[in-house]
């Protein structure tokens, strides 16, 4: 015997309370994830974010004489600072604050995956993002948002784990959603419209910058067990990122 159950139909009222308490929880966690990611126990301050800032600046911004910048996800703002440190001028934005901030630079509080970002057309000389892409669900909408907002010839730089060096890692973090391969990003940049672009492996170490010869040492650590990535130097051995540079032409 068919028997039939008759079911209500979810009105918009329902919906539209499913979709508030969706928000809010979202709101909440993403609140929580920057105070426990950025906690300093697990993310101490260090000199890292200046080096890498400089090491940027030095390489790829100031040959553009670039002015100011917008880091986008700047989580509690610590290379944002070091870009201030550096002589341009910046602005942060993410999703939410940290419950402290402790640097001078304004962060501007507003959804990173927004279809429209808070900023008019032709805004900045450079959008920087870090480990940001891959917590993105619309990429495509991500990037149109950056290709609008930077000014002709203005620069996007990107930096996101390399999945071919972090598979085994990568979704430690429970808001990664999308890795990506050196193929695969500088295809997706260059379906945007951006040119001269370059994407290739980095490794967060300062001293394999001023002297690549050393990689051979550090692809020596590479094979060291995990046990001894509590060592930076075999951590970020391991842990390759990918550095992307783009431009948006000059029309």
């Amino acid at each position: 015997m068919l028997i039939l159950l008759k079911m209500n139909p979810i009105n918009e009222k329902t919906l539209e309370h499913c979709e508030t308490l969706s928000s809010a929880a979202k709101k909440k966690a993403v609140s929580q994830y920057l105070n426990i990611r950025y906690a300093e126990d697990r993310r101490p301050f260090t000199a890292y974010p200046l080096k890498l800032c400089s090491y940027l600046t030095n390489q790829y911004i100031q040959p553009y004489h670039y002015k100011n910048l917008l880091d986008l996800g700047c989580g509690r703002g610590d290379f944002l600072h070091a870009f201030a440190q550096c002589g341009l001028e910046v602005q942060g934005l993410d999703n939410t604050s940290t419950d402290k901030n402790i640097f001078p630079e304004t962060i501007i509080s507003s959804e990173i995956e927004a279809t429209t970002l808070p900023f008019k057309e032709n805004t900045f000389d450079v959008v920087f993002s870090k480990s940001v892409i891959e917590h993105i669900h619309n990429t495509d909408v991500f990037l149109s948002e950056i290709y609008r907002i930077l000014k002709p010839s203005g620069m996007c730089i990107l930096m996101t784990p390399d999945w071919k060096a972090q598979f085994k890692h990568f979704y430690d973090d429970y808001t990664h959603v999308k890795p990506f391969t050196q193929m695969g990003l500088s295809d997706v940049i260059q379906a945007h419209g951006f040119t001269q672009v370059e994407v290739k492996r980095f490794r967060q170490l300062p001293f394999v910058w001023k002297n690549p010869n050393l990689h051979w040492l550090c692809d020596l650590l590479s094979f060291f067990p995990e046990y001894f990535k509590k060592y930076t130097i075999v951590k970020f051995s391991k842990e390759w990122m990918l550095l992307s540079i783009a431009q948006k032409p000059q029309k």
